[in-house]
Protein backbone atom coordinates (compact mmCIF):
# COMPACT_ATOMS: atom_id res chain seq x y z
CA UNK A 1 0.00 0.00 0.00
CA UNK A 2 1.41 3.44 -0.65
CA UNK A 3 0.39 7.12 0.47
CA UNK A 4 0.87 9.77 -1.78
CA UNK A 5 0.83 13.35 -0.44
CA UNK A 6 1.28 16.97 -2.06
CA UNK A 7 3.17 20.00 -0.93
CA UNK A 8 6.12 20.66 -0.22
CA UNK A 9 8.43 18.51 1.91
CA UNK A 10 11.18 18.69 4.28
CA UNK A 11 14.36 17.15 5.38
CA UNK A 12 13.84 15.91 8.80
CA UNK A 13 16.41 12.48 8.75
CA UNK A 14 18.77 12.98 11.92
CA UNK A 15 16.70 15.67 13.02
CA UNK A 16 13.47 15.90 15.62
CA UNK A 17 10.30 17.72 14.81
CA UNK A 18 8.81 20.49 17.04
CA UNK A 19 6.14 22.51 16.59
CA UNK A 20 8.25 25.71 15.97
CA UNK A 21 10.53 23.12 13.20
CA UNK A 22 13.57 21.13 13.17
CA UNK A 23 15.47 20.64 16.22
CA UNK A 24 18.69 18.69 16.65
CA UNK A 25 18.49 15.51 18.79
CA UNK A 26 20.97 16.97 21.93
CA UNK A 27 18.56 19.95 22.28
CA UNK A 28 15.53 17.79 23.75
CA UNK A 29 16.80 17.59 27.52
CA UNK A 30 14.86 15.73 30.08
CA UNK A 31 11.63 14.66 28.06
CA UNK A 32 8.00 14.04 29.20
CA UNK A 33 7.37 11.35 26.21
CA UNK A 34 3.18 11.38 26.93
CA UNK A 35 1.75 14.83 27.79
CA UNK A 36 -1.32 16.76 26.83
CA UNK A 37 -1.34 20.83 27.12
CA UNK A 38 -4.67 21.87 25.32
CA UNK A 39 -7.22 18.80 24.82
CA UNK A 40 -10.54 17.96 25.41
CA UNK A 41 -10.97 13.87 26.20
CA UNK A 42 -14.74 14.22 26.74
CA UNK A 43 -15.42 12.74 23.26
CA UNK A 44 -13.42 9.68 23.92
CA UNK A 45 -15.02 8.57 27.46
CA UNK A 46 -17.52 10.77 28.58
CA UNK A 47 -20.96 9.33 29.23
CA UNK A 48 -23.82 11.30 30.22
CA UNK A 49 -25.15 9.63 33.41
CA UNK A 50 -28.69 9.08 34.10
CA UNK A 51 -29.48 10.05 37.57
CA UNK A 52 -29.71 13.51 38.61
CA UNK A 53 -27.26 13.35 41.02
CA UNK A 54 -25.11 12.46 38.89
CA UNK A 55 -25.85 14.97 36.18
CA UNK A 56 -24.87 17.78 38.91
CA UNK A 57 -21.48 16.19 39.47
CA UNK A 58 -20.80 15.69 36.35
CA UNK A 59 -21.45 19.24 35.09
CA UNK A 60 -19.81 21.18 38.11
CA UNK A 61 -16.30 23.24 37.33
CA UNK A 62 -13.35 21.46 39.17
CA UNK A 63 -13.56 23.20 42.95
CA UNK A 64 -11.87 22.54 45.93
CA UNK A 65 -14.84 20.95 47.85
CA UNK A 66 -15.68 18.46 44.55
CA UNK A 67 -12.17 17.82 44.22
CA UNK A 68 -12.19 14.08 46.72
CA UNK A 69 -15.30 13.16 44.18
CA UNK A 70 -13.41 14.25 40.90
CA UNK A 71 -10.23 12.22 42.29
CA UNK A 72 -12.30 8.89 42.02
CA UNK A 73 -14.09 9.96 39.31
CA UNK A 74 -11.81 11.02 36.70
CA UNK A 75 -13.71 10.54 33.25
CA UNK A 76 -17.30 11.19 34.89
CA UNK A 77 -16.70 15.38 35.26
CA UNK A 78 -16.74 17.51 31.90
CA UNK A 79 -14.52 20.31 32.86
CA UNK A 80 -11.91 18.00 35.03
CA UNK A 81 -11.20 16.45 31.12
CA UNK A 82 -11.06 19.39 29.32
CA UNK A 83 -7.68 21.43 29.22
CA UNK A 84 -8.85 24.42 27.24
CA UNK A 85 -7.11 26.97 28.37
CA UNK A 86 -3.91 28.48 26.94
CA UNK A 87 -2.60 30.55 29.89
CA UNK A 88 -3.54 27.44 32.12
CA UNK A 89 -1.28 25.05 30.26
CA UNK A 90 1.13 27.98 29.91
CA UNK A 91 2.04 28.65 33.65
CA UNK A 92 1.45 24.77 34.40
CA UNK A 93 4.18 23.87 31.87
CA UNK A 94 6.25 26.94 32.89
CA UNK A 95 6.56 24.95 36.40
CA UNK A 96 8.18 21.98 34.33
CA UNK A 97 10.73 24.26 32.31
CA UNK A 98 11.67 26.13 35.50
CA UNK A 99 12.67 22.79 37.27
CA UNK A 100 15.23 21.77 34.55
CA UNK A 101 12.08 20.04 31.93
CA UNK A 102 13.06 20.72 28.08
CA UNK A 103 10.55 19.09 25.91
CA UNK A 104 6.84 18.16 26.29
CA UNK A 105 5.59 15.48 23.83
CA UNK A 106 2.07 16.65 23.14
CA UNK A 107 0.16 13.68 21.72
CA UNK A 108 -3.34 14.94 21.50
CA UNK A 109 -4.24 13.40 18.08
CA UNK A 110 -7.80 13.72 15.98
CA UNK A 111 -10.53 13.43 18.22
CA UNK A 112 -8.80 15.19 21.26
CA UNK A 113 -9.24 19.00 19.92
CA UNK A 114 -5.47 19.10 18.73
CA UNK A 115 -4.22 23.06 18.55
CA UNK A 116 -1.13 23.50 16.83
CA UNK A 117 -1.43 27.50 17.23
CA UNK A 118 -2.41 26.78 20.47
CA UNK A 119 0.91 24.76 20.98
CA UNK A 120 2.63 27.06 19.31
CA UNK A 121 2.56 30.04 21.43
CA UNK A 122 3.00 27.72 24.30
CA UNK A 123 6.38 26.82 23.21
CA UNK A 124 7.19 30.24 22.85
CA UNK A 125 6.06 31.55 25.91
CA UNK A 126 7.39 28.86 28.08
CA UNK A 127 10.75 28.18 26.10
CA UNK A 128 10.09 24.78 26.27
CA UNK A 129 10.29 22.16 23.01
CA UNK A 130 6.92 21.07 21.83
CA UNK A 131 6.36 18.35 19.85
CA UNK A 132 2.56 17.81 18.49
CA UNK A 133 1.25 14.29 17.33
CA UNK A 134 -0.79 12.99 14.48
CA UNK A 135 -3.62 10.14 13.64
CA UNK A 136 -6.93 9.01 15.42
CA UNK A 137 -7.75 8.82 18.99
CA UNK A 138 -10.37 5.82 20.03
CA UNK A 139 -13.18 4.95 17.71
CA UNK A 140 -15.53 7.09 20.34
CA UNK A 141 -13.80 9.93 19.47
CA UNK A 142 -13.38 9.45 15.42
CA UNK A 143 -15.41 11.63 13.08
CA UNK A 144 -18.00 10.58 11.03
CA UNK A 145 -15.79 10.55 7.62
CA UNK A 146 -13.16 7.97 9.04
CA UNK A 147 -15.50 5.97 8.49
CA UNK A 148 -15.82 6.15 4.86
CA UNK A 149 -11.60 6.46 4.81
CA UNK A 150 -9.70 3.91 2.99
CA UNK A 151 -6.39 2.79 5.08
CA UNK A 152 -4.38 5.00 1.96
CA UNK A 153 -6.43 7.96 2.68
CA UNK A 154 -6.14 7.97 6.53
CA UNK A 155 -1.80 7.19 6.06
CA UNK A 156 -1.76 10.44 3.41
CA UNK A 157 -3.42 12.74 5.51
CA UNK A 158 -0.57 11.71 8.59
CA UNK A 159 2.02 11.94 6.21
CA UNK A 160 1.02 15.49 5.03
CA UNK A 161 0.51 16.79 8.94
CA UNK A 162 4.55 15.61 9.46
CA UNK A 163 5.62 16.92 6.13
CA UNK A 164 3.16 19.91 5.16
CA UNK A 165 1.39 20.99 8.26
CA UNK A 166 -1.87 20.32 10.23
CA UNK A 167 -4.61 21.97 7.71
CA UNK A 168 -3.27 25.77 6.83
CA UNK A 169 -0.86 26.30 9.67
CA UNK A 170 2.69 24.98 8.51
CA UNK A 171 2.69 23.51 11.77
CA UNK A 172 3.80 19.99 11.03
CA UNK A 173 3.72 16.78 13.79
CA UNK A 174 6.49 15.61 14.90
CA UNK A 175 5.44 12.07 16.38
CA UNK A 176 2.45 9.47 15.01
CA UNK A 177 0.18 9.33 17.75
CA UNK A 178 -1.72 8.95 20.13
CA UNK A 179 -3.36 6.13 18.18
CA UNK A 180 -5.83 5.33 20.15
CA UNK A 181 -7.45 1.18 20.54
CA UNK A 182 -10.25 0.02 22.33
CA UNK A 183 -11.70 -3.06 24.11
CA UNK A 184 -12.72 -4.72 21.67
CA UNK A 185 -10.33 -3.23 18.85
CA UNK A 186 -12.79 -1.07 16.09
CA UNK A 187 -12.11 -2.13 12.74
CA UNK A 188 -11.59 2.04 12.09
CA UNK A 189 -9.07 1.02 14.87
CA UNK A 190 -6.82 -1.08 12.96
CA UNK A 191 -7.36 1.01 9.79
CA UNK A 192 -6.02 3.70 11.49
CA UNK A 193 -2.91 1.42 13.32
CA UNK A 194 -2.09 0.10 9.49
CA UNK A 195 -2.19 3.65 8.34
CA UNK A 196 0.47 4.50 10.98
CA UNK A 197 2.56 2.22 10.02
CA UNK A 198 2.38 3.05 6.37
CA UNK A 199 3.27 6.71 7.49
CA UNK A 200 6.27 5.63 9.28
CA UNK A 201 7.50 4.10 6.35
CA UNK A 202 7.16 7.35 4.31
CA UNK A 203 8.44 10.02 7.14
CA UNK A 204 10.75 8.16 9.60
CA UNK A 205 8.18 9.17 12.71
CA UNK A 206 7.85 7.64 15.62
CA UNK A 207 4.37 5.93 16.61
CA UNK A 208 2.84 6.29 19.93
CA UNK A 209 0.05 3.68 20.70
CA UNK A 210 -3.11 4.16 23.03
CA UNK A 211 -3.45 0.17 23.76
CA UNK A 212 -6.30 -1.55 24.31
CA UNK A 213 -6.48 -2.06 28.29
CA UNK A 214 -6.22 -5.92 27.69
CA UNK A 215 -3.34 -8.07 27.68
CA UNK A 216 -4.66 -10.10 25.29
CA UNK A 217 -5.28 -7.34 22.63
CA UNK A 218 -1.16 -6.08 22.94
CA UNK A 219 0.03 -8.66 20.77
CA UNK A 220 -3.60 -8.15 18.26
CA UNK A 221 -2.13 -4.43 18.13
CA UNK A 222 1.55 -5.20 17.75
CA UNK A 223 1.04 -7.87 14.51
CA UNK A 224 -1.19 -5.55 13.23
CA UNK A 225 1.31 -2.74 12.90
CA UNK A 226 4.15 -5.07 12.31
CA UNK A 227 2.41 -6.58 9.29
CA UNK A 228 1.59 -2.88 7.89
CA UNK A 229 4.97 -2.74 7.82
CA UNK A 230 5.79 -0.62 11.22
CA UNK A 231 9.35 -0.09 12.80
CA UNK A 232 8.28 -1.45 16.13
CA UNK A 233 11.94 -0.18 16.95
CA UNK A 234 10.62 3.42 16.91
CA UNK A 235 6.88 2.01 18.35
CA UNK A 236 5.87 3.33 21.81
CA UNK A 237 3.10 0.90 23.93
CA UNK A 238 1.66 3.58 26.46
CA UNK A 239 -0.29 3.53 29.44
CA UNK A 240 1.60 0.11 30.52
CA UNK A 241 1.17 1.05 34.21
CA UNK A 242 -2.61 2.40 34.56
CA UNK A 243 -3.50 -0.70 32.77
CA UNK A 244 -1.75 -2.82 34.61
CA UNK A 245 -0.42 -5.45 32.00
CA UNK A 246 1.28 -8.33 33.15
CA UNK A 247 5.05 -8.91 33.17
CA UNK A 248 4.77 -11.55 30.47
CA UNK A 249 3.16 -8.81 28.23
CA UNK A 250 5.82 -6.25 28.70
CA UNK A 251 8.28 -8.84 27.92
CA UNK A 252 6.09 -9.39 24.90
CA UNK A 253 6.38 -5.64 24.07
CA UNK A 254 10.29 -5.30 24.66
CA UNK A 255 10.40 -8.95 22.54
CA UNK A 256 8.66 -7.29 19.90
CA UNK A 257 11.16 -4.22 19.88
CA UNK A 258 9.09 -1.96 21.49
CA UNK A 259 8.76 0.84 23.76
CA UNK A 260 7.08 0.53 27.60
CA UNK A 261 5.49 3.43 28.99
CA UNK A 262 4.91 4.30 31.93
CA UNK A 263 3.27 7.44 32.03
CA UNK A 264 0.40 8.39 34.82
CA UNK A 265 2.61 9.33 37.72
CA UNK A 266 1.15 11.56 39.79
CA UNK A 267 -2.06 10.00 39.73
CA UNK A 268 -4.14 9.52 42.87
CA UNK A 269 -3.23 5.94 44.02
CA UNK A 270 -5.81 2.74 44.76
CA UNK A 271 -8.40 4.24 42.87
CA UNK A 272 -11.20 2.01 40.92
CA UNK A 273 -13.10 3.16 38.15
CA UNK A 274 -14.44 0.79 34.94
CA UNK A 275 -13.17 1.69 31.88
CA UNK A 276 -14.01 -0.55 28.19
CA UNK A 277 -14.90 -3.41 30.06
CA UNK A 278 -12.17 -3.97 32.82
CA UNK A 279 -11.57 -2.41 36.08
CA UNK A 280 -8.72 0.06 36.31
CA UNK A 281 -6.74 -0.64 39.14
CA UNK A 282 -4.58 3.22 39.68
CA UNK A 283 -0.91 1.81 40.93
CA UNK A 284 0.85 3.98 43.23
CA UNK A 285 4.14 5.83 42.04
CA UNK A 286 6.11 3.38 44.57
CA UNK A 287 4.32 0.46 42.63
CA UNK A 288 5.67 2.22 39.40
CA UNK A 289 9.37 2.53 40.56
CA UNK A 290 8.80 -0.96 41.65
CA UNK A 291 7.92 -1.71 38.03
CA UNK A 292 10.76 0.35 36.38
CA UNK A 293 13.46 -1.23 38.64
CA UNK A 294 12.19 -4.86 37.53
CA UNK A 295 12.61 -3.79 33.75
CA UNK A 296 15.72 -2.69 34.08
CA UNK A 297 16.84 -5.88 36.18
CA UNK A 298 15.45 -7.73 33.14
CA UNK A 299 17.63 -5.75 30.25
CA UNK A 300 15.08 -3.87 29.65
CA UNK A 301 16.62 0.15 30.18
CA UNK A 302 16.50 1.07 26.76
CA UNK A 303 13.04 -0.19 26.23
CA UNK A 304 11.64 2.49 29.33
CA UNK A 305 10.27 5.80 29.01
CA UNK A 306 7.97 7.66 31.24
CA UNK A 307 6.04 10.77 32.02
CA UNK A 308 2.94 11.89 33.48
CA UNK A 309 -0.14 11.84 31.11
CA UNK A 310 -1.59 15.35 32.00
CA UNK A 311 -5.06 15.06 30.78
CA UNK A 312 -6.90 16.37 33.76
CA UNK A 313 -8.05 19.30 35.76
CA UNK A 314 -7.41 17.44 38.90
CA UNK A 315 -3.51 16.43 38.01
CA UNK A 316 -2.67 20.01 37.89
CA UNK A 317 -0.61 22.42 40.48
CA UNK A 318 -3.67 24.88 39.78
CA UNK A 319 -5.99 22.16 41.12
CA UNK A 320 -3.72 20.16 43.96
CA UNK A 321 -1.77 18.22 41.82
CA UNK A 322 1.44 17.74 41.27
CA UNK A 323 1.96 18.73 37.64
CA UNK A 324 4.67 18.15 34.71
CA UNK A 325 7.32 18.91 37.26
CA UNK A 326 6.59 15.52 39.22
CA UNK A 327 8.77 13.47 37.77
CA UNK A 328 11.89 15.72 38.15
CA UNK A 329 11.24 17.15 41.59
CA UNK A 330 9.76 14.14 43.26
CA UNK A 331 10.46 10.82 41.35
CA UNK A 332 13.99 10.98 40.61
CA UNK A 333 14.80 11.42 44.06
CA UNK A 334 13.16 8.44 44.42
CA UNK A 335 13.87 6.42 42.13
CA UNK A 336 17.59 7.41 43.35
CA UNK A 337 16.78 6.18 46.91
CA UNK A 338 15.81 2.77 45.66
CA UNK A 339 18.65 2.45 44.11
CA UNK A 340 18.28 3.48 40.44
CA UNK A 341 21.64 4.65 39.38
CA UNK A 342 22.07 8.36 37.61
CA UNK A 343 23.09 7.09 34.18
CA UNK A 344 19.95 4.80 34.14
CA UNK A 345 17.46 7.56 35.12
CA UNK A 346 19.46 9.94 32.30
CA UNK A 347 18.71 6.65 29.96
CA UNK A 348 15.55 6.77 30.60
CA UNK A 349 14.70 10.76 30.73
CA UNK A 350 16.80 11.87 28.37
CA UNK A 351 18.32 9.34 25.56
CA UNK A 352 15.46 6.84 25.33
CA UNK A 353 13.20 9.99 23.94
CA UNK A 354 16.17 11.20 21.93
CA UNK A 355 16.66 8.08 20.30
CA UNK A 356 12.62 7.04 19.10
CA UNK A 357 11.99 11.12 18.34
CA UNK A 358 14.36 11.40 16.11
CA UNK A 359 13.05 10.98 12.13
CA UNK A 360 15.48 8.46 10.63
CA UNK A 361 15.90 8.42 6.64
Amino acid sequence: MEAKVTGKKIESAGKVQTVLGLIEPESLGITMIHEHLLMDLTKGFFVEPDSASDKYMAHQPVRMDNLYWIKTHWVQNIDNMQLLDPQLAIREAQLFHQAGGGTIVEVSSIGLSRDPLGLVNISRATGLNVIMGSGYYVASSHPRELYHKSVEEIAEGIVRDITVGVDDTGIRAGIIGEIGCSQPLDENEKKVLRAAAISQKHTGAPISVHPSPSDELVQEIIDILRDAGADLSRTILCHCDIFGFAPPTLDRIVGAGCYVEIDNFGQPAGVLFPLQERLIESPSDAQRINCIIDLIGKGYLNHILISCDHCYKHTYVTYGGYGYAHIIRDIIPAMKMKGIRDEQIHTILVENPKRVLTFIP
